[in-house]
């Protein structure tokens, strides 16, 4: 795990120059160094996130958001990042703190999490972010892998991808996938995280 502070300016929180840590102590620190302050620079932090994530070795990537969705300062725009995690393959969730300015954008955290194949969760009264950060452990440890031959050679274009299930007796089910890939440039297998829901 790690930490991006954005404001104005967008930062990834380190600790002793290590890029990932899951030590709760050192996550501590980074989160407690984020300063509330100017600006907002939400797509740029987004970006910066994406971009860190490629330095990890694990198959399954995630980047959760804790904002109130408001963007005031960034340079780059929703198609570049919805792009950049099509192509990390990062699904993305939301924690949107919402409910307190003018600026907030709800509607884009849950489009953001919606196209990426994860979920915006807006905390109730008094509900924890802990609490709903356990829920998204949860979801990531409950997605299934499917995997699928294209009957095309990848050439680096989006392609979209809609998955049904059928299960006879278990009543209708609700499949919830990222919106679609990027065709890789060579011949092989291509996967996508789902997570079915009764």
């Amino acid at each position: 795990m790690f930490v991006v502070d954005f404001s104005d300016h967008v930062s990834v929180e380190l600790s002793d120059g290590k890029p990932f840590t899951s030590n709760p102590r050192e996550l501590a620190k980074a989160v407690s160094a984020v300063q509330a302050s100017g600006m907002t620079a939400l797509y740029d932090a987004v970006a910066e996130g994406l971009n860190h994530l490629q330095l990890g070795h694990s198959e399954k990537k995630a980047l959760i958001i804790v904002s109130d969705g408001g963007d005031n300062a960034s340079t780059r725009q929703y198609a570049e990042i919805l792009e950049l995690a099509h192509r990390s393959q990062a699904v993305i969730y939301a924690i949107g703190l919402v409910g307190a300015t003018e600026e907030e954008n709800p509607a884009l955290l849950r489009r953001l999490c919606r196209d990426t194949g994860g979920l915006a969760f807006f905390p109730e009264h008094g509900e924890l972010v802990s609490d709903i950060s356990a829920r998204i452990a949860r979801d990531l440890r409950e997605q299934y892998t499917l995997g699928f031959t294209p009957e095309k050679k990848g050439n680096g274009s989006f392609r979209r991808v809609r998955v049904q299930v059928i299960a006879p007796g278990r009543g209708k089910l609700q499949v919830r996938t990222r919106s679609g890939y990027i065709a890789a440039r060579q011949e092989g297998l291509d996967s996508v995280a789902i997570k079915s829901q009764p």
